[in-house]
């Protein structure tokens, strides 16, 4: 796999791990007759695109980053960086609302930015709460904060949904690989160790916070009945490569159950991550 094909899956990696040095700012109370909706929003990162398309603002976006590629439209829209954040496009974009991960955005982009007088809201995402609180906050510096709370309620309403389902089933032994050679899996205080949790899975390594990279003798002999991972045109290969030959190849890992969910759906922390909540629950019934 070349470094090019990795570069989507890197960058979402990348993204849960880098932490910014900036504050979060807080939503304030608001609705949209009192809030003047910016109409120049340039997104640092897929996730955040996806919120505000989710949140029926993608019009007043004119930068994303790279990766953005979900819906489609967002296809169509200026690139301004990826793991490296081109503080000089996002400037000259003039843009009046600039949106980047508390985890993730390059610290020296943003202090660029906040230097040269740019609204600058800073998102959580680092657990399922921080995604529901990060479209709030998303909400309310759009002027959309009846949309967002809609859409945040909704998304609570089919994660309860989940927990009921999943209530009292036996919790099968868990890896969630990022990355398969060298494996890198999802561990404790990040996102996908609560989409694990909440879907009715036990992580193996949610004692080791973030996303540590596990060593060949650890995955041939940890006791996994179950292996998640993400699955695109760029990683697929990658993958298949791990499982013939690779550190997947041998121990207790080739008999587990391989769980195979949409790439940029299971690593964005967005709202697409509770349909990849959902689908992974209802696999493991």
């Amino acid at each position: 796999m070349s470094v090019i094909a990795r570069q989507p899956v890197l960058y979402a990696i990348a993204s849960f791990s880098l932490l910014v040095g900036c504050r979060a700012e807080r939503a304030k109370p608001a609705d949209r007759r009192s809030v003047s909706s910016p109409h120049r929003v340039v997104a640092l990162a897929p996730n955040l695109t996806e919120i505000v398309f989710a949140l029926g603002a993608g019009d007043s976006l004119v930068g994303v980053s790279e990766y953005s590629d979900f819906p489609d439209a967002a296809r169509r829209i200026a690139r301004v960086g990826g793991l490296e954040v081109d503080a000089e496009k996002v400037a000259a974009l003039r843009p009046d609302l600039v949106l980047a991960m508390a985890e993730g955005t390059a610290r020296g982009a943003v202090s660029m930015l906040q230097a040269a007088g740019l609204p600058v809201a800073v998102v959580p995402s680092g657990s399922l709460d921080a995604v529901l609180s990060g479209i709030r906050l998303v909400g309310a510096r759009l002027g959309r904060t009846e949309e967002a709370e809609r859409l945040a309620r909704d998304l609570e309403r089919r994660r309860a949904d989940v927990a009921r389902r999943v209530a009292g089933r036996r919790r099968p032994r868990t890896l969630l690989l990022v990355w398969p050679d060298p494996p890198q899996a999802a561990g404790g205080g990040t996102f996908l160790n609560d989409l694990l949790r909440e879907a009715g899975a036990d992580n193996l390594v949610a004692d080791r916070s973030g996303w540590p990279v596990l060593s060949p003798e650890y995955v041939a002999t940890v006791p996994v009945e179950l292996l998640v991972i993400p699955d695109s045109e760029q990683t697929r290969e990658a993958y298949a490569r791990a499982f013939r030959s690779g550190p997947l190849s041998r121990g207790p890992v080739t008999r587990a159950r391989v769980v195979r969910l949409d790439e940029s759906a299971l690593t964005r922390p967005g709202p697409r991550v509770f349909d990849v909540l959902e689908k992974l629950a209802e696999s493991l019934s």
